[in-house]
């Protein structure tokens, strides 16, 4: 009988540590590996690296030591990976349409347009293609910055707080768009945020980092996680445990963080 080995992951962080030369390391010996079309969550209080994780996984920046690689080679800048990001760093001079189809530089003009005008039908924004974003809402804003990211079809998707400047009903709304969109189009994502609640409904894996340096302390499988992912996990029978669970780690991290002022002085 012949036994099947497992699938190779798409990317891997063996042994990473990365120093700025600004104090301690902002990320200490992390090793992961991420599967294709994973969805992951790195989750942790300031200063844990998970900014860092992402510029990594890019390719923007090296690791001061260890190895980061994607499909098996080190991450170069490029449309394997795609960035979203808190601020929607949009063109201001340039329509909804626009914006995305400058992302696609390497694609022919009627192609780059028909490629953004399917993304915006995707997000719902087919009626504000001729739109400048100064004429749209913060939460179609941020639309059109997820449908700028995912028309470049990357391997990987990199996502640090998209969410967090939108108000409560626009982020849940754009959390379950998420959802559908990658559903619809398969990605590895990484996804980071300070919200427990957030990364309990988009997960299939949380990455909890501790901060100063960024290290990882535990690393969760959701039992809510695909193949029902997108349905609402708050009435799974270990929703509530796990999110009492993630709290209290974090206010322990908080607590014990002597470079956190959050509580006034940290508790020894």
């Amino acid at each position: 009988m012949s036994l099947v080995s497992p699938p190779a992951p798409l990317l891997r962080f063996d042994r990473v540590s990365k120093d700025y030369g600004a104090g301690s390391p902002a990320l200490a010996e992390i090793s992961l590996e991420i599967a294709a079309e994973e969805f992951v969550v790195f989750l942790g209080p300031s200063g844990c690296g998970k900014t860092t994780l992402l510029s990594l996984a890019a390719g923007l920046i090296a690791p001061s030591s260890g190895r980061v690689e994607l499909g098996g080679a080190p991450p170069v800048p490029g449309r394997r990976t795609a960035m979203a990001f808190q601020s929607f760093r949009l063109l201001a001079w340039k329509t909804a349409r626009e914006n995305i189809a400058f992302a696609l530089p390497h694609l022919p003009s009627a192609e780059r347009r028909a490629r953004a005008d399917h993304y915006l039908e995707l997000v719902g924004l087919t009626r504000a293609a001729e739109s400048y974003p100064r004429a749209l809402s913060g939460g179609m804003k941020q639309r059109l910055a997820l449908a700028r990211a995912l028309a470049a079809e990357p391997e990987v998707l990199l996502m640090d707080e998209p969410f967090a400047s939108l108000d409560a009903q626009a982020r849940e709304l754009m959390q379950h768009e998420l959802l559908r969109l990658t559903g619809r189009r398969p990605a590895t994502v990484l996804f980071v945020t300070h919200s427990v609640d957030e990364a309990l409904l988009l997960a299939d894996r949380i990455v909890l980092l501790s901060p100063h340096p960024g290290r990882v302390v535990e690393e969760i499988r959701l039992p809510f996680a695909s193949p029902g992912r997108g349905r609402d996990p708050r009435a799974h029978p270990e929703y509530a445990a796990l999110r009492a669970h993630l709290w209290e780690r974090l206010r322990e991290m908080v607590l014990k963080d002597p470079q956190s002022d959050f509580y006034g002085r940290s508790e020894t």
